[in-house]
């Protein structure tokens, strides 16, 4: 399970799916050290990790549909895909073809004499930072499930290595209750295809440095965390054993599977860290 090799012929999907709620204006620091808003941090990371599903689709100057690709955003009252509004999914070599506008970060680098300067990168703009309204996570997640169920009931997709599901939050559903979640969570992971189940990887973002945090945690230090993390715990997958080797070498350490597929409190290194393990095939693509 979970060793299907992706090809054109066998895609996979990924789902990046992001809380745009007002919450998401406070200040957090960059993997570079830049203090910005969680919104603009998380935006420049779904940026890059897009980039580089693009470029990991590329042979011999052409890019091949490896995989299909959903950006959902979700604040207020509002679920919708923040790359076409009309297509949940978009085929990767589509992707290639949108021709996004692109932005300036300047990032801080350390020069040899131990200064720092400001040094520009210009980013190809996939997401709009957005910061308002509550968090409407059910009906994300319900949205999500939706879409990615059909997803799985296509002939096609049927032999497939499943689709993964992010979902980066900084905070709790504003649209239901715990158990609520637990089914919506429940059901978005129920759907599969020969090869397992959907991975549903839920990542909380922190605007502390300070707070405690953890990624793809194990059973041991789930039961020590407090309500809301072992709520994320129960809706997100567990990882599954492919994996492992990667997830003890983000850990830096020898725990012992099985990991949970969820990040909490976590920065904004990690984020990019969680996003990394989570899009990458655990076999080479032809």
């Amino acid at each position: 399970m979970y060793e299907k090799e992706i090809t054109s012929k066998y895609r996979t999907a990924f789902v990046i799916a992001v809380d745009c709620s007002r919450s998401m204006a406070e200040d957090t620091v960059t993997p570079d050290g830049r203090v910005t808003t969680k919104s603009i941090a998380v935006a420049e990371a779904v940026d890059r990790i897009i980039s580089e599903l693009i470029m990991r689709a590329r042979r011999n100057g052409e890019v091949r549909n490896y995989y299909d690709v959903a950006l959902v955003g979700y604040w207020g009252e509002q679920v919708c895909p923040m790359i076409d509004p009309n297509r949940f999914f978009i085929p990767v070599s589509e992707l290639e073809q949108c021709n996004p506008s692109l932005r300036a970060v300047y990032r801080k680098a350390k020069l040899s004499s131990g200064e720092w300067s400001a040094r520009a990168e210009m980013l190809e703009c996939w997401m709009k930072p957005c910061a308002e309204g509550e968090t409407p996570m059910f009906e994300a997640l319900s949205y999500i499930n939706h879409n990615v169920s059909e997803w799985c009931r296509r002939p096609q997709n049927a032999d497939s290595f499943p689709p993964v599901i992010f979902n980066v939050t900084d905070g709790e559903a504003s649209d239901c209750d715990a158990d609520e979640l637990r089914s919506i969570s429940g059901q978005l992971k129920s759907n599969h295809t020969s090869d397992g189940n959907v991975l549903l990887i839920n990542i909380h973002i922190s605007s502390n440095i300070e707070n405690p945090s953890m990624i793809f945690p194990v059973d041991s230090e789930i039961v020590l965390c407090d309500r809301y993390a072992r709520l994320l715990a129960d809706c997100s997958s567990v990882m599954p054993e492919p994996f492992n080797e990667m997830i003890r070498l983000q850990r830096g350490d020898y725990a012992s599977p099985p990991f949970r597929a969820m990040g909490y409190n976590a920065s904004m290194t990690e984020l990019v860290t969680m996003l990394n393990v989570g899009s990458r095939s655990v076999t080479d693509m032809e």
